[in-house]
């Protein structure tokens, strides 16, 4: 791991956020390596104004945990893509993955390290590949959020975004009545999951969108210990080999063991694992102790087509840093769009 400096703006340390920066990309990659002249994944990318999006997304892990305590988790390899992308300046840790093996993989690794800090830890996730606006009022919404895990430290907090359109390739949460204990202190009361739906076709997704269910963001909150347990309960024999890596790790921690010995732990782990999912694996196997809060006031996109890069500039009114001319037609049929529409929702992006 490689530790890199950094303040602290929030008194809790109990906090953690995880940066999820370890995917290929590979739907972007004809955009990006006709307009780069070679392949960079994403999340290393700058669309429009200075910042990329790995930027965007360290920037709002800053305003909700100590800087200190903010995990990077990148790709085999993204290592020599960092400093262009963060002008130098990535606060916390990184964690740069020996292979790609899944998103459950991205997460569980940096929650081993988390753990061996603070057993008590809760864990805010960020994927880096999401368009966010406004991004105060997104941060506002993650702080209630983490208040919900530590209310509900049993749960899985999920963020969910409100719909605009029958989306086919997003996942959907469906949601029951509120919660609300007696005298609580939360400012939004969660909903119980009762069912995610991944990518349904048009007609489900209409129905979905009529009945007030959310998209999910994969934005979530969990006390890590809960975490480690549910992951225990649906992956038994991944979370063998991660219980065998978080022995070592702790053993290095606290002396017991040479440092080198973490290396070597780590190259095994990976060595060892098959492809896992967070959402495959994981969080459809138990909506029962997930709950979801609706994220209301803030436009949420996933980057991951170039179709919804432009369309989301168009809205701002804002042309990509993208060469028009891979994607002349599309730029134009989202400029008409602005027009139509009149001016652009978001305001400005840097």
């Amino acid at each position: 791991m490689r530790k890199t400096r950094g303040g602290g703006a929030s008194p809790n340390r109990s906090r953690w956020a995880i940066v999820l920066a370890g995917g290929e990309g590979t739907r972007m990659r004809p955009m990006i390596e006709a307009w780069l002249g070679e392949f960079r994944p994403k999340q290393y990318c700058t669309f429009v104004g200075t910042r990329s999006m790995l930027q965007h997304t360290i920037d709002r892990a800053s305003s909700v945990v100590a800087e200190n305590q903010i995990l990077t988790v990148i790709g085999p390899g993204h290592g020599k893509y960092l400093n262009r992308s963060t002008n130098g300046r990535l606060p916390g840790s990184v964690l740069e993955q020996p292979r790609s093996r899944g998103t459950a993989a991205g997460v569980f690794l940096p929650a081993a390290y988390v753990l061996a800090e603070n057993p008590e830890a809760t864990l805010i996730l960020f994927p880096s590949d999401h368009f966010i606006y406004p991004e105060r009022r997104f941060c506002d919404h993650m702080v209630h959020a983490m208040e919900m895990a530590e209310e509900y430290p049993e749960r899985i907090v999920l963020v969910g975004a409100v719909p605009d359109r029958a989306e086919t390739e997003y996942g959907w949460i469906d949601s029951g009545y509120p919660l609300m204990k007696e005298a609580s202190r939360l400012a939004h009361a969660p909903m119980p999951v009762t069912r995610f739906r991944e990518k349904p076709d048009l007609d489900e997704a209409r129905a979905l969108c009529r009945q007030g269910s959310l998209w999910n963001t994969m934005v979530m909150t969990v006390k890590a210990k809960t975490l480690w347990t549910l992951g225990r309960q649906c992956m038994p024999e991944t979370m063998y080999k991660f219980d065998a890596f978080f022995m070592v790790l702790r053993a290095v921690r606290e002396g017991r063991l040479d440092a080198r010995f973490e290396a070597h732990a780590l190259a095994s782990l990976y060595n060892d694992l098959g492809p896992t999912d967070l959402s495959r694996d994981i969080l459809q196997h138990v909506p029962e102790q997930s709950l979801v809060s609706r994220m209301d006031g803030v436009e949420w996109c996933d980057w991951g087509r170039p179709k919804r890069v432009a369309e989301t500039l168009a809205g701002l009114g804002r042309r990509p840093l993208f060469l028009p001319d891979s994607l002349r037609s599309l730029w134009e049929w989202t400029t008409l769009l602005h027009e139509v529409n009149g001016r652009g929702r978001y305001g400005t992006a840097s």
